[in-house]
């Protein structure tokens, strides 16, 4: 088997969920309750806004699936679990 992609890295996310409807995001209120939400993946993306992580990687082809994208200022903090291109 011929692994032609390092996996990215591997991050634990701990975020406050909040709620949005396409790129409008809500305060927490009344009516939404803020949660502390971990999220264990690979980072297969980032901008300005938001990262990526996927839950699975395909070496051999470089695909993902599973994925969430968590909006950057609901990030609480960052841990590195493992590098770009681990074994």
């Amino acid at each position: 088997m011929t692994e032609e992609y390092k996996a990215p890295p591997v991050h634990i996310i701990e975020w406050t969920d909040s709620f949005s409807i396409e790129d409008e995001w809500y305060n927490v209120g009344e009516t939404h309750d803020a949660r502390n939400i971990l999220t264990c993946g690979y980072v297969v993306g980032e901008d300005d806004k938001y990262v990526f992580v996927a839950t699975t990687f395909d070496t051999g082809s470089g695909m993902y699936s599973v994925g969430i994208a968590i909006y950057k200022p609901c990030i609480t903090s960052r841990t590195i679990l493992a590098q770009a291109g681990y074994r």
